[in-house]
């Protein structure tokens, strides 16, 4: 993962060269970059990183077998929430904050 998110620094900005968190406040706060136009969070990084690795590594890798030994999409990122038993993505582990007007 730390060399995943090094690249993601680079592809954010290139002159910097802190962590992926501390580089979204750097490119936020200090740079004043719009936060649509920021990198994801480490957390967010993390479940990213296992959604596609289960959909390109186990998933479509094995898209030409006849019989699929797939692991378990829950160790890769995704729940089930319905009632009809779907997997769905997981995207991120930080809860959802709102901040209050003044």
């Amino acid at each position: 993962m730390e060399l995943i998110e090094a690249f993601i620094v680079l592809m954010y900005d290139r002159t910097t060269t802190f962590g992926i968190n501390e580089s979204r406040l750097e490119l936020f706060a200090r740079k004043q970059r719009q936060y649509d136009t920021i990198g994801p969070t480490s957390a967010a990084l993390l479940d990213r990183t296992k959604l596609a690795t289960y959909r390109g590594g186990h998933v479509w890798g094995q898209a030409v077998t006849h019989d699929q030994h797939l692991p378990s999409p829950g160790d890769w990122g995704w729940v089930k929430e319905n009632a009809d038993g779907m997997w769905i993505p997981h995207w991120t582990l930080l809860e959802i904050t709102h901040r209050r007007e003044r």
